[in-house]
């Protein structure tokens, strides 16, 4: 499951650029805060719980679209 590292990162930075260009939000000036910085780590923390608990039907449900596909 180590394809579409590239992808993944090119996702990350359009999702990042379409956050500043619609909220007027940067990561950047958000870390550079205490409170931005623990806001950040705290959705991190989250987003890290979630996908541990999806990870696995998720990955079922994609390969079987996949599958469907190709």
């Amino acid at each position: 499951m180590k394809r579409g590292f590239i992808s993944w990162l090119i996702l990350i930075i359009i999702a990042l650029a379409l956050l500043k260009y619609f909220f007027n939000w940067s990561i950047f000036e958000a870390i550079e805060s205490e409170k931005g910085r623990n806001t950040v780590l705290y959705i991190r923390d989250v987003l890290n719980t979630s996908w541990a608990y999806i990870k696995v039907p998720v990955i079922y449900v994609w390969q079987k679209i996949m599958e469907l596909i190709l």
